[in-house]
């Protein structure tokens, strides 16, 4: 397996560096330091800190856990197969981390052009993923619910980002399985 470029070890280090601490507490030391390279090293591949972070943000669904291919799967078991990914990262962390993308639209996306438009952007790609198989769905009628699909898809990602901050603030999964009973149960059903 070829070694990761010095660019791409501080991206993904920092990236787990901001998921964990946020914005604000986390500094170009902290991420060079867990990237295990000097502090210049960063300045050679990044103008700034928020320029990183948008590089980072493009990188964290990649990392996320949605899965990449599951073709042979019907529209809603793909979508769901999506979430449960989603969910079982969020356990393994004890519901401590919440979305990096909610995190960061909740700390930064005030203050920085750069950050809410990378943001607005990653949530509109996953948004449109959602809603291709939310329209697979009623194309294949597996589910009842009619509808734009795009607002059905905007609604899905953005009650899950709902569940996920309340799952990080009581630390437990009941929001997420709450997400899971009204989208799967209900809407898509």
């Amino acid at each position: 397996m070829p070694r990761a470029s010095t660019r791409q070890q501080i991206i993904d280090a920092g990236l787990a560096e901001l998921h964990a601490r946020g914005y604000a507490a986390c500094s170009v030391e902290d991420i060079t330091r867990a990237a295990g390279v000097p502090k210049g090293s960063f300045y050679n591949h990044f103008a700034s800190k928020e320029k990183f972070a948008v590089e980072a943000e493009r990188r964290y669904f990649q990392v996320s856990g949605w899965p990449a291919s599951f073709e042979e799967k019907s529209a809603v078991a793909r979508l769901r197969a999506g979430f449960e990914a989603l969910y079982a990262g969020a356990q393994d962390r004890s519901f401590s981390r919440g979305c990096m993308w909610g995190n960061l639209a909740n700390e930064v996306a005030d203050h920085s052009d750069a950050i809410r438009g990378e943001l607005a952007e990653g949530l509109d790609a996953w948004s449109a993923i959602v809603t291709e198989l939310v329209a697979a769905a009623q194309r294949n009628r597996e589910i009842s619910a009619v509808g734009d699909p795009a607002q059905l898809g905007r609604f899905i990602v953005n009650a899950w980002e709902g569940a996920l901050t309340r799952s990080r603030v009581v630390r437990n999964g009941q929001p997420m399985d709450d997400f899971f009973r009204m989208v799967f149960g209900l809407l898509l059903a």
